[in-house]
């Protein structure tokens, strides 16, 4: 495969992985909170999309945005069931939540969907070609739907009224209280909309990874490593790491066996962060809330 079509590859690889990343940004960075179960979420989110597809809703537009709905409501319901208990124990207690609910979606969606991952209509099966460039639709889909999040994300946090209250609710919630910040709204709307992104994620990376399967735990790996290596708490930071991870595993796939390309992955990682310890684009001081 020539170095072109790889590059391809690996920003589309990429561009998944941030789609993940940037969930772990979005409530990391909006709570404090490091969120495990956001590679289960994209597949719950493909699976919503698959059922819609086969009860006979084929317009995968409306599909992807009542997923992104339900994804909406199932987030609300996440921070009340899974979040809020664990509030006024510090993020390490809300952190085990997020890994043990893991284990509830992975079982669940398995005894709902089956164990195995089923096939899903791409948005359009079609391709652009630039000259010996093949570059399909469903890949042009998700480079736009990432950038178009990376952009939001970022608009939200750094510019809006909204995004800022999130932001000091996270950094010191006694200050945000004071000043008239509803702590728990905010982090509700955090968790809702790093679901709703999530199940989003699931239905256009869905004809690609398939529906449904065991790809959570990897999708979680992958896309916190993405955002570490960028810098867990910089929107800019989290997709440049994405990327850049999945354009490093597609280069590397084709030269070396697969079993190699993981922990050369992880190793290169880790050499990374000796040196810059809060990723490429971290932030030199980080608080937890």
């Amino acid at each position: 495969m020539r170095i072109i079509d790889l590059l391809v590859s690996g920003l589309t690889l990429g561009a998944i992985y941030a789609l993940v990343a940037l969930g772990f940004h979005l409530v990391f960075k909006m709570t404090g909170v490091i969120d495990f179960a956001q590679g289960d979420k994209v597949i719950i989110g493909g699976l919503i999309g698959l059922t819609l597809v086969n009860r006979g809703l084929s317009t995968i537009l409306l599909v992807a945005l009542i997923v992104l709905a339900a994804g909406i409501v199932l987030g609300i319901a996440y921070d009340a069931i899974v979040i809020l208990p664990t509030r006024g124990n510090g993020p390490i207690a809300a952190i085990a939540a997020t890994v043990g609910i893991t284990l509830v979606f992975a079982n669940g969606g398995q005894i709902v969907w089956g164990p195995d991952g089923k096939p899903f209509p791409p948005v359009h099966g079609g391709a652009v070609e630039l000259g010996d460039v093949r570059i399909g639709y469903q890949d042009l889909l998700i480079w736009a739907v990432v950038l178009a999040v990376g952009i939001g994300l970022a608009t939200l946090l750094g510019r809006s009224r909204t995004g800022r209250g999130m932001v000091a609710a996270a950094t010191d919630p006694l200050a945000a209280t004071a000043v008239g910040i509803n702590v728990s709204r905010m982090r509700a709307i955090a968790f809702a909309l790093a679901f709703g992104l999530a199940a989003l994620a699931g239905v256009l990376v869905a004809p690609i990874t398939l529906a449904g399967g065991t790809l959570g735990t990897a999708l979680t790996l992958k896309g916190f490593t993405g955002a570490v290596l960028g810098g867990l708490a910089s929107t800019r930071g989290v997709l440049v790491g994405a990327v850049l991870l999945g354009v490093l595993e597609s280069e590397l796939a084709a030269v070396i066996p697969n079993s190699y390309v993981d922990p050369i992955v992880l190793l290169a990682l880790i050499v990374i962060l000796l040196v810059m310890p809060n990723g490429l684009f971290g932030l030199r001081r980080q608080r937890l809330a």
